[in-house]
């Protein structure tokens, strides 16, 4: 891996090069979803698919309304289809 392409403060409990952009995707993508800047989100879409973004954010156990209610209206996915933690109501 060259240069990480995400904002370094997203994984700050985790080894950058410990991190897998393939086979972490999931974790990746949830991340920059939930606390990335908009340059963050940029590169998430130019590395990973609308179908891999959108079923990683279906699967999220993380999202708060805000964040699910974009993602909801970016990747048209019903908000019904979206789970909001608790946490972040």
């Amino acid at each position: 891996m060259s240069e990480f392409p995400f904002s370094a403060y997203l994984f700050w409990d985790t080894e950058l090069t410990a991190i897998n952009l393939e086979k972490n995707k999931t974790y990746v993508i949830e991340r920059v979803i939930t606390r990335g800047l908009l340059a963050d989100f940029q590169k998430l879409i130019t590395l990973y698919s609308r179908q891999e973004i959108a079923d990683a954010v279906i699967n999220s156990k993380q999202l708060d309304a805000k964040t699910a209610h974009f993602c909801s209206w970016y990747f048209n996915i019903p908000t019904t289809e979206l789970y909001v933690s608790p946490f972040y109501r």
